[in-house]
């Protein structure tokens, strides 16, 4: 079953297309790579799948329920929070279930279902377990970790949720070697689906199931996504022939 998909979409950057009726779906367990050059309006396109940027036309349709956390490129943190405070805000969802289940809020057995599904009396175990995984200190402030670690952070707030479907921007930027292997094997062995961007060639080929190519290249195909299962050098390889 699909769990994220766009009907006839489309969208507009100025003058050009960014989508032109362009269908995509996305299926549980899959491991896409979003590729295209460079200012063909990728992130922009990631933005509308996370549902921060509405289509001029056509649907979104999501799975009901579905548990989605979007890593942007440079992402936005609150430099006065800690480590520990970021990374927890990526269970916020959870939070506000919790907090309207303890105050008899709504459909309690539907809001217990919730928790129970995402291990939500476990939080802080989640959020600790995280912050291991990713060499994380939760005491520390925003404001005084590098650009590297910053990504680390907020990787963590996408993953301690254990998403449906995870969206990554560019997740290997600013990662020293170590963390880049830590996210590689946390690709391959990724149980939800992902979708990313990256013009890492070694995560593409090593973790990818499925390329997705944004067109912009000339008139006949602005707007629309072409689509071939396998790793990016077999797709080029497929396209070159």
């Amino acid at each position: 079953m699909s769990l994220l998909s766009l009907q006839s979409a489309s969208l507009a950057l100025g003058d050009a297309p960014l989508l032109a009726q362009a269908q995509l779906s996305i299926a549980s367990g899959e491991r896409i790579g979003l590729i295209g050059r460079n200012g063909t309006g990728k992130s922009t396109l990631l933005k509308v799948l996370a549902g921060w940027v509405p289509l001029d036309d056509g649907q979104r349709l999501v799975k009901p329920q579905l548990a989605l956390s979007y890593v942007a490129q440079e992402p936005e943190l609150n430099d006065e929070d800690t480590v520990f405070e970021a990374v927890n805000k990526g269970l916020k969802d959870l939070h506000r279930a919790m907090a309207q289940y303890s105050r008899g809020e709504g459909d309690l057995h539907q809001l217990q279902n919730q928790i129970e599904a995402r291990d939500g009396w476990h939080w802080q175990q989640r959020v600790d377990e995280t912050l291991t995984r990713l060499r994380l200190h939760g005491y520390q402030k925003i404001k005084h970790l590098s650009g590297g670690t910053r990504k680390r952070v907020a990787l963590g707030q996408a993953l301690v949720a254990s998403p449906d479907l995870l969206l990554l921007d560019e997740p290997t930027n600013h990662l020293d070697v170590d963390a880049k292997q830590w996210l590689l094997n946390f690709m391959r062995n990724y149980r939800g689906a992902m979708l990313v961007i990256s013009h890492d060639l070694d995560l593409l080929d090593e973790a990818i199931t499925r390329v997705v190519h944004l067109d912009r290249l000339n008139e006949d195909s602005l707007g629309q996504v072409f689509e071939y299962k396998g790793t990016y050098s077999q797709y080029r390889t497929a396209r070159e022939k």
